[in-house]
C-alpha cells in the first residue's frame, strides 16, 4: 500500500511539473494577456530554409524584422524565444534564413539576404525596417548592408563579430571563415575595415560586453561605436556584462525600445558609459 501511495505521489508531481512547463510555453507562445500566437511562414530560397513568423494577435505587423544568426546558429535560432517574442508580442514580424550556415558574410549569404527580404516583405505585407544580428550575423548583416542588399532603416547588433582576421578564441571560427571564403578574407568582406562605408541614414544601436573573451570589445563593437560616433551618424550602445553568451546580452527591453525607436514610436534608447579603451 505504501508503494502504491508513494507512486502516485510521484505521478502528481510529474504531471504537475508538466502543467507548470505547459503553462511557461504558452506564455511564451502568446504572450502576457493570452493573445493568439502568431503563425509561421517556411520556405526555402536558394537552397536555404526561410521562415517568417507574424505578431501575436490578429492585427497586420507593424513592422518587419530580420535575425541574423551566430555560428552554430540556425533559421529558428532565437525565434521562438523570449527576446525575439518580445518582438512579435509587440507587433512586430520576425523573418529569418540559414544564410548558408556558417558563411561569416560571404557572397551567398548576402544574395540570401535579398532573396529573403522580397520574400519576407510579400508574405508578412510591410517593408523591412529593423535588422537584428547575434555575434557573426554582424558581419553577415553589414556585409550585406556593404555588398547591395536592401538596407533597413535601423540596425541592432548584439556582440558583433566584425572583425573576421582577429577570430582566433571563438572556437572553430578560422576554419568556418576559411571554407566561407575559399581561403583568406577578402579586403572588401571584412567589415571592420569599412565601417567608413556603412549607410549614414541608417540608426544603429550596439549591444556588448567588456567582458566578453571570445569576440573582444575593442576590435568589434568598440571600434564600430567609435567610428560611427566619429562620423557624426544616429549610433547608441547598451553595455552588459559577462562573457560571450552571458544572458544579459539579450535584453527584451532594450530590443523593444529600439524596435518602437525605429518606427518612429519612442525616442532613443541612451546609450551607457562608454566602452574601455582597455578592453581586448
Amino acid at each position: 500500500m505504501r508503494a502504491r501511495l508513494l507512486a502516485r505521489a510521484s505521478l502528481i508531481v510529474r504531471v504537475a511539473v508538466v502543467a507548470v512547463l505547459a503553462a511557461l510555453l504558452v506564455g511564451v507562445t502568446t504572450g502576457a494577456s493570452g493573445e493568439k500566437a502568431g503563425g509561421v511562414i517556411r520556405g526555402e530560397l536558394a537552397g536555404q530554409e526561410v521562415r517568417v513568423t507574424l505578431p501575436t494577435g490578429d492585427a497586420k505587423p507593424r513592422g518587419l524584422a530580420i535575425y541574423f544568426h551566430g555560428q552554430g546558429g540556425n533559421v529558428n535560432d532565437r525565434i521562438d524565444g523570449p527576446w525575439l517574442g518580445a518582438l512579435l508580442r509587440s507587433g512586430w514580424a520576425v523573418a529569418s534564413s540559414s544564410f548558408h550556415d556558417e558563411s561569416w558574410g560571404n557572397d551567398a549569404s548576402t544574395e540570401d539576404v535579398s532573396l529573403l527580404t522580397e520574400w519576407a516583405e510579400d508574405k508578412a505585407g510591410v517593408k523591412t525596417s529593423l535588422w537584428v544580428s547575434g555575434s557573426m550575423g554582424g558581419a553577415v548583416s553589414l556585409n550585406a548592408m556593404l555588398h547591395g542588399a536592401p538596407v533597413p532603416s535601423c540596425w541592432y547588433g548584439v556582440k558583433p563579430a566584425i572583425s573576421l582576421t582577429k577570430m582566433d578564441r571563438v572556437m572553430g571560427a578560422r576554419r568556418f571563415i576559411a571554407d566561407a571564403y575559399g581561403g583568406p578574407v577578402p579586403d572588401d568582406r571584412n567589415p571592420v575595415r569599412h565601417i567608413d562605408d556603412l549607410p549614414a541614414d541608417v540608426r544603429y544601436r550596439v549591444v556588448a560586453s567588456p567582458d566578453d573573451e571570445l569576440v573582444g570589445l575593442r576590435d568589434n563593437a568598440g571600434a564600430l561605436i567609435s567610428e560611427l560616433t566619429g562620423r557624426g551618424l544616429d549610433i547608441t550602445y547598451h553595455l552588459v556584462t559577462g562573457p560571450h553568451e552571458d544572458p544579459s546580452h539579450f535584453d527584451p527591453v532594450d530590443l523593444v525600445a529600439f524596435g518602437d525607436y525605429c518606427l518612429g514610436d519612442g525616442a532613443s534608447p541612451p546609450s551607457d558609459t562608454p566602452p574601455s579603451q582597455s578592453a581586448s
